[in-house]
C-alpha cells in the first residue's frame, strides 16, 4: 500500500475514533410518518420524494401519499419534498425521543420542468446542501432524453455537446471543455477508465440503470477533483444503499430504437432484510450499425451488460456497506477516413469496480456526518484490427480512499473537510509503446457555505499532488528523457449570489484550477490505431493552471422562468494534442504532438421557460464559446480576444433547442426543434461544418396499476430525416448523423 494512502487511513481513523467517543450519547430516535397531498385539492400525491438533508435519508411515498422514515435522531430536521410537475417544498419538524411526529406535507402544481424533481423508487438521493447539483436530470426528463451513451443522453442540456467517433465512444463537453477537464463520475466516484484520453475510448457507465444525472458547478466541483472548471456530472445509481427501504421496491425498463434496430433492457430491485438493505441490477443493449440520410455507418454497432450487487447494514447512527460492479462492452469504430482501416476497429472494453462505503451521525455540535469509502478498479481495453490482431491493449488498476467531514460552522453556515488517495498503474501493450506507469496521488480540501440575509456565500480550498512514475527511465530520440515527474498545486472557487428579490437573483462563480498532465500526455509514443493517430507525448509538460469567472441572473416567477451567464476559462499551458500536418511513414498515420499553450475561452448559456396557458409551456436554450489560442507571454486573467488569435480546434458551434409541451394529469405531448450554426472558426487542418435545424417530437403517459407505476415515453427524432453533421464528430468526414428515429421506452416502478 502506498504511503499517501497510509497517510489518509490514519488521519481518517483518528477522526472518528474521537469522534465516536465524542458522541456515544446520539442514541435517541424517533419516528416520522405522513402524507403528501396536493395544496389545492388536497388528494394525495404519489410516488412523491421525501427528503432529510442533513441526514443524507430520503424514501419514496407511495401510490397513496403515505410515507414513513424511522430511526430518525431526535431534534429539529428538514423535510423536503420534490416531485415532478410539482413546486419543491421545505419544512422543519421537531422529532421527540420515541414519538411518532405526523406531518402532512402540501405540494403545488406547475408545468415548470425545471421546478421539482420527479422521484420514482429512489432509495438514494444526495441532497445535501453542501453536494447540492446546479442541474439534475430525472424522471420524466431522463426517460425522454435516455440515450445509448451519458453523451448522447446530455447532448441537448445548456452548454453540454458531444464528442465522439461514432455512437459508442460518445462523451459530454461543457463549455467546449471535455477530457480531464469535465470529471465524469457514477455515485460520486472515478470510473477508472480511459474515456477521458481519447475520442476512441468509451465512458464506462450505462446510463440504462441510471436514477439520475446531476451537474455540479462552482465551489462544490471542487470536492471531486483539482481541474472541473468545466464541472462534474455524476451519474447517480445508489449502488451502495444508504437508507433504509420500508419494503421491497424496484424497477423495469425496456427501450428500443429504429435507427439501429437496437433493444435494450433492464432492471433494479432493493429493500429490507433485518438490519440490511440490498440493491440488484443489471442491464443488457445490443444495437446494430447506424442508419443515416446518406446510407448506412458501418461498424457502429454495440454490445454491452452490466450489473452491481450492494448491500449495507444500516442503523439510526450510521451505516456500512459494499458493493460490485462489472461492464463488459464491444462496440466499433467506423473506417474511411484519413488513417483509418477500411473496415474500422473494434473495441473490447471490460471494467470490475468494488466500493466499501460508511456513514456515522454525530449528536457533537460542530460535526455532523463522518464518511468514510474506497474503491478499486479494474480496467482493461483491447482494440481489434479488421483480421483480429490486437492493435492497442491497455489495463488500469485504480485504488482510492476517501474521507469526509460535514460540519457546521461559526462563521460559516456548514461545510466539508475531506483527504482523498489514489493508487493507479496503467500498463499498455500491443502497437502501443507507453512505459508501465505507476501514479500516487494525494488531496486534501475544505468546502464552505455562509447565509448572510440576502447573500449567500460558497467557498472552496483544494491542494493537490501526483506522482507520475514510469518503471524504469528511459530515453526517446522523438520525446526525450522519461523520468518521474511531480506535480502539486492549488485550487480555489468563491461563488456569491445575492437575491434581489423573491423571484430574482444575480451571482458570480471565481475559479482557479489545476491539472498535471496524464501518462499519455507525457510519454506515449506510437500509433493508436482505434484514434487513427500517431500520438507522440511530451516528458517537459507543465501542469495546466486555470482562471474562470461566471456570472450569471436567474429569474423564477410563476409564469417564467429565466437564467443567463457569460463565462470566461483562460488557461496556461493548456494540454492538447495537436495536429502536425505530417504522417508517420510506419503506419501512415496522422501524427498528434502534446503540447502546452495559453487558450481563452469565453461563451454565454441562455434559458427560459415560460408557461402560455394552463397546460401549455414553452421552453427554449441557447450556448456558445469561443476558443483562441493566444500568446504565451500574454498575462493572466486580462488578455482580451483578437482577430489574430488562432483558433482553438473542436469547440461547438452556437446552438439551442426550441420546446414547446402540454401537459395535463398523467400525459405530456411535446415538439421540439434543435438548431446549430454553421462552425467556420477552425483550427490548423480541421474542417468547416454547416448548421442544421432538427424537428423532435415525443409523448408520455403515466398509469398506476395497483402498487405498480407504469411509464411510458415514445419519442420521434428528426422526423424530416434530415442530413446534419455535429462538429465534434470525427466520423463527419465520412457520414452524417442519425437519420429519423422512432424511440419507445417503457418503465415500470414497484
Amino acid at each position: 500500500m502506498n504511503t499517501s494512502i497510509q497517510i489518509c487511513i490514519t488521519l481518517l481513523l483518528l477522526c472518528i475514533l474521537t469522534c465516536a467517543n465524542a458522541s456515544a450519547e446520539n442514541k435517541t430516535v424517533g419516528v416520522v410518518q405522513g402524507k403528501v397531498i396536493n395544496s389545492e385539492t388536497g388528494e394525495p400525491v404519489g410516488w412523491a420524494s421525501i427528503i432529510i438533508e442533513d441526514l443524507n435519508r430520503s424514501i419514496t411515498a407511495h401510490e397513496d401519499g403515505e410515507f414513513i422514515l424511522r430511526n430518525i435522531p431526535t431534534g429539529e430536521q428538514m423535510l423536503k419534498t420534490s416531485r415532478l410537475g410539482y413546486e419543491s417544498t421545505e419544512k422543519t419538524i421537531r422529532v421527540s425521543e420515541g414519538d411518532t411526529v405526523r406531518v402532512i406535507l402540501e405540494i403545488k402544481e406547475t408545468i415548470f420542468r425545471s421546478s421539482g424533481i420527479e422521484v420514482i423508487g429512489r432509495h438514494h438521493f444526495n441532497d445535501d446542501p453542501t453536494t447540492q447539483a446546479e442541474r439534475v436530470i430525472s424522471g420524466r426528463q431522463l426517460r425522454q432524453q435516455l440515450g445509448r451513451t451519458i453523451g448522447e443522453t446530455l447532448n441537448d442540456e445548456p452548454g453540454l455537446s458531444q464528442q465522439s467517433m461514432g455512437p459508442a465512444p460518445s462523451r459530454p463537453v461543457l463549455r467546449g471543455l471535455g477530457g480531464e477537464r469535465l470529471l465524469i463520475l457514477e455515485d460520486g466516484g472515478r470510473t477508472g477508465d480511459l474515456s477521458s484520453t481519447s475520442a476512441d475510448h468509451a465512458l464506462a457507465i450505462e446510463p440504462m440503470t441510471a436514477e439520475q444525472i446531476e451537474l455540479i458547478r462552482g465551489p462544490s466541483a471542487l470536492i471531486y477533483g483539482s481541474n472541473a472548471i468545466g464541472g462534474v456530472i455524476n451519474v447517480v445509481r445508489g449502488q451502495v444503499p444508504i437508507n433504509m427501504p420500508d419494503h421491497v421496491h424496484g424497477s423495469g425498463s425496456f427501450q428500443g430504437e429504429s435507427v439501429n434496430s437496437g433493444l435494450s433492457a433492464g432492471a433494479t430491485t432493493y429493500g429490507p432484510a433485518g438490519s440490511f438493505a440490498y440493491r440488484v441490477d443489471g442491464s443488457a443493449r445490443n444495437a446494430h450499425d447506424i442508419s443515416t440520410p446518406s446510407g448506412t455507418l458501418e461498424n457502429s454497432d454495440i454490445t454491452t451488460y452490466n450489473g452491481s450487487a450492494g448491500a449495507s447494514y444500516i442503523r439510526p447512527e450510521g451505516m456500512v456497506g459494499a458493493s460490485a460492479n462489472f461492464l463488459n462492452t464491444e462496440y466499433g469504430i467506423p473506417g474511411g477516413f484519413v488513417g483509418a482501416h477500411p473496415s474500422g476497429v473494434n473495441i473490447q472494453m471490460n471494467r470490475r469496480n468494488f466500493e466499501v462505503k460508511s456513514e456515522y451521525h454525530l449528536a457533537n455540535n460542530w460535526l455532523r456526518r463522518m464518511e468514510l469509502d474506497g474503491t478499486y478498479a479494474y480496467y482493461h481495453h483491447r482494440e481489434l484490427e479488421s483480421g483480429g490482431n490486437v492493435g492497442s491493449e491497455f489495463g488500469v488498476l485504480t485504488s482510492t480512499l476517501n474521507a469526509k467531514a460535514h460540519h457546521n460552522g461559526l462563521f460559516f453556515s456548514r461545510g466539508m473537510i475531506g483527504l482523498r488517495a489514489e493508487n493507479r498503474n496503467f500498463a499498455s501493450g500491443g502497437s502501443t509503446s507507453t512505459p508501465t506507469t505507476t501514479e500516487q496521488a494525494l488531496a486534501g480540501y475544505l468546502y464552505e457555505e455562509a447565509e448572510f440575509d440576502r447573500l449567500d456565500l460558497q467557498a472552496a480550498l483544494r491542494y493537490d499532488f501526483r506522482k507520475i512514475s514510469p518503471n524504469e527511465e528511459s530515453f526517446s530520440n522523438t520525446i526525450g528523457l522519461i523520468r518521474e515527474r511531480s506535480f502539486h498545486n492549488y485550487s480555489a472557487s468563491l461563488m456569491a449570489t445575492y437575491n434581489l428579490s423573491s423571484t430574482l437573483q444575480a451571482g458570480s462563480i471565481l475559479m482557479r484550477t489545476f491539472r498535471s498532465p496524464g501518462v499519455e500526455e507525457l510519454f506515449s509514443e506510437g500509433p493508436h490505431l482505434a484514434a487513427y493517430s500517431f500520438e507522440v507525448g511530451n516528458p517537459e509538460l507543465n501542469e495546466e493552471r486555470g482562471i474562470g469567472i461566471d456570472m450569471f441572473t436567474r429569474y423564477g416567477g410563476e409564469r417564467a422562468q429565466v437564467q443567463l451567464s457569460v463565462f470566461r476559462n483562460q488557461f496556461q499551458d493548456y494540454i492538447y494534442p495537436v495536429n502536425t500536418g505530417e504522417i508517420s511513414l510506419s503506419k501512415l498515420l496522422p501524427i498528434y504532438q502534446y503540447v502546452g499553450e495559453n487558450v481563452l475561452m469565453t461563451g454565454a448559456e441562455a434559458g427560459g421557460e415560460i408557461k402560455l396557458f394552463n397546460n401549455i409551456s414553452i421552453s427554449a436554450r441557447a450556448s456558445y464559446v469561443r476558443g483562441d489560442i493566444i500568446d504565451r507571454d500574454a498575462p493572466m486573467p486580462v488578455v482580451t480576444f483578437s482577430d489574430h488569435h488562432e483558433p482553438l480546434s473542436m469547440i461547438p458551434p452556437l446552438s439551442g433547442k426550441v420546446d414547446l409541451e402540454y401537459r395535463k394529469n398523467d400525459l405530456t405531448l411535446g415538439a421540439s426543434m434543435r438548431v446549430a450554426s454553421s462552425q467556420q472558426r477552425t483550427g490548423q487542418f480541421e474542417q468547416p461544418t454547416d448548421g442544421y435545424s432538427i424537428f423532435d417530437t415525443y409523448a408520455q403517459y403515466n398509469f398506476n396499476t395497483g402498487n405498480m407505476l407504469h411509464t411510458v415515453s415514445l419519442t420521434f427524432e428528426n422526423i424530416t430525416n434530415e442530413e446534419y453533421r455535429m462538429h465534434l464528430s470525427r466520423v463527419r468526414e465520412i457520414m452524417p448523423e442519425p437519420g429519423r428515429n422512432v424511440k419507445l421506452l417503457y418503465r415500470m416502478y414497484f
